[in-house]
This record gives C-alpha cells, sequence and structure tokens, in this order.
C-alpha cells in the first residue's frame, strides 16, 4: 500500500492558497492607487507656519477634480473648450486656461487645463496688497506711512523692456494707501516698486507660504497656474487670511481696476467686476515670439446675487487676439450665469 505524505500536500495547498490571495491583493491594491480621484472629493487648504499653538485656520476648500464640471456647468464647459479650440485654428491663440467658480444659486465649479504654467505679470500686485493689509490688521499705521519714489526706482523701470511708464512723479512722497490704489487700480508699475522696496520680503514669502504655494526668487522665471493663483482671490472673497475689513477693502479696490479690455468686455456695461490683469511679453525689442493675458476676479452679476469667479490666463501671437479671447469666454459664462 502507498503512503502519501499527507503533511506535504497540506502545505502545498496552503501555499497556493495564499499566493492566489496575495495575487488578488496586490492586483487590488494596485487598482486602488491607480483610481481616479472622485469628482467631489476635496482638499483643505490651512494657513502654514503660524505661532498659533492649538489651531491652524483653513483658508479655503476646493474640489481636487475640478477639471470635472459639476453637472450643471457641463454644457457651459463644452461650449468654452470649442471657442477655445477654434480660437487655436484660427492662430490667434497659442493656450489657454480657465478657472471657474459660481457663489450665486446655482453653485458649481469647473476648469479647463487648470495647472499650465503662466508667467503672472501684474497678477502679482493683488499678492504685494494682501502682504499690506495683513500687516495693517496689527499695524493700521502703515497704510499712512509716507514713502518716497526716488530716481533709482525710476530709472530702473525705464530700462525694463514692455515695462509700461508709472504716473508717479520722482522726489513725491505718497501714502502707502495712495500706493496701493496705483498698483491695482491702475496696475501702476512705479507704485508697485516703491512699495516692493518698503516690506520685508519675509512678508511676501508668507503669503505664497501660507497657501502651500512657491513663491518668486529672482533666481529664473516665475510661472504659476491659473488653479494656484485663484487661491489669492478665494481667500479675499471667504475672509479667510484678512480681517473681514481687510478683505472687503481689497475686493473694494480690485473692482475700480480700469483695464476694461478682458473680462470686462465680455460683460454688459456697468457690472461690477472685482479684478487684476497681467501682461507679459516673450521675446525681445527687435522680436515679439508670443503674448501672454491675463485677467482673474470676481462678477458681481447685481447687487442681490452673489459673484462667481472667474480666472482666464492666455498666451497667443498678438495682444488683440487674446483680449477676444478673454472677453469671448467672459461673454459665454455671462450668458449662461446671468439665465440662472
Amino acid at each position: 500500500m502507498k503512503i502519501v505524505n499527507m503533511s506535504k500536500n497540506k502545505y502545498a495547498i496552503l501555499y497556493s492558497t495564499f499566493l492566489i490571495i496575495g495575487v488578488g491583493l496586490g492586483y487590488l491594491l494596485g487598482y486602488q492607487t491607480k483610481k481616479p480621484v472622485p469628482a467631489d472629493a476635496t482638499k483643505s487648504i490651512r494657513e502654514q507656519g503660524t505661532d498659533y499653538k492649538f489651531i491652524r485656520p483653513l483658508l479655503a476648500v476646493y474640489r481636487q477634480n475640478i477639471s470635472i464640471p459639476t453637472p450643471v456647468f457641463a454644457p457651459l464647459a463644452a461650449k468654452i473648450n470649442n471657442f477655445i479650440a477654434v480660437q487655436k485654428s484660427s492662430g490667434v491663440l497659442d493656450t489657454a486656461s480657465l478657472y471657474f467658480i459660481n457663489y450665486g444659486k446655482e453653485t458649481g465649479s469647473f476648469a479647463i487645463n487648470e495647472k499650465a504654467p503662466f508667467t503672472p505679470a501684474s497678477l502679482l500686485k493683488v499678492v504685494i496688497m494682501v502682504a499690506y493689509l495683513k500687516k495693517s490688521d496689527t499695524d493700521p499705521s502703515i497704510l499712512q506711512k509716507e514713502l518716497f519714489y526716488n530716481p533709482t526706482i525710476a530709472e530702473n523701470l525705464q530700462s525694463i523692456p514692455f515695462e509700461s511708464p508709472s504716473t508717479l512723479v520722482v522726489g513725491n512722497s505718497y501714502s502707502v494707501s495712495d500706493l496701493i490704489n496705483k498698483m491695482i487700480i491702475d496696475s501702476d508699475n512705479g507704485a508697485m516698486n516703491v512699495l516692493i522696496d518698503n516690506i520685508d520680503t519675509s512678508y511676501l514669502n508668507t503669503v505664497y507660504a501660507n497657501l502651500g504655494l512657491k513663491g518668486p526668487t529672482g533666481i529664473s522665471p516665475y510661472a504659476i497656474s491659473v488653479e494656484d493663483y485663484a487661491l489669492f482671490l478665494r481667500i479675499l472673497y471667504n475672509g479667510t487670511y484678512l480681517s473681514d475689513l481687510s478683505s472687503e477693502k481689497a475686493l473694494s479696490i480690485l473692482s475700480k481696476a480700469t483695464f476694461n479690455k478682458g473680462i470686462v468686455a465680455g460683460l454688459p456695461a456697468g457690472t461690477i467686476v472685482a479684478h487684476k490683469f497681467g501682461e507679459h511679453v516673450n521675446g525681445t525689442d527687435a522680436k515679439v515670439d508670443s503674448v501672454e493675458l491675463h485677467d482673474c476676479g470676481f462678477v458681481y452679476l447685481n447687487s442681490d446675487t452673489q459673484p462667481y469667479l472667474l480666472c482666464i490666463m492666455t498666451r497667443g501671437n498678438t495682444l488683440d487676439g487674446v483680449e477676444k479671447t478673454i472677453s469671448g469666454i467672459s461673454k459665454l459664462i455671462y450668458d449662461e450665469v446671468s439665465k440662472q
């Protein structure tokens, strides 16, 4: 009679069973790690590097997969994608990014190409304003401080290609409050340079760091995505970084901006828009390779409704072409949201 080694067979069967289970679990775990982020998954941004011991202030919450439109705005997102495609095919546009959140009755959001990097240019003037207003929350006198527009700042400004001239008068002094207004409302570069020269860079760096962003270093050209830049505006509307009064003041100043060839051009006359534009020319005086134009802000349909946030960044061959791209997108969004 043949004697069977039951012990060996038993261990062989157990080994095979565990092997099959292990492979199955490995597959399932691998599948889980590759699954896309759900469209409704959210991410919180909390203030970093604070002196608080027990709290970490919440600055913003956003959908992680904003490129998937909320259902109510899916048709609008499709229209804008088609519009961008037409602009590209006509040769006036190289690329465009968009970030949209509606705070009105039909809340929702979507984004297009939201992680692409662009040169922010004058958009960063908002960060300078935020840094000064943050300081004013603990030292209100900073806004009344008089700063001198010296010849060196004026000469440096004149030496930069494509830089717009300043309306400041060399030798005159201006209050910080007046300089902030000129920097934002008229996008005055002289006012910006005076403000930068008179604030510790740590204040500016802290604004970026608190939002989990890398700030300009001066070592290499700085770029930012439309998704990341929108945070600077969202913390103003939410009142989560500055005091309520300072947040209101910042958006009030932005609502007086004189630039009217981007978002504003796609809206009915008189619509309130709290926004900032940025323009950057890629190339030299001899040869312009491309032009970047960006416009970001809040559009208030009327005094009884909540606004929507719209941030658009573009790059194209001509300034006129990218201006029309932004105004065209602005009109498409206004027409849809105003129906609601």
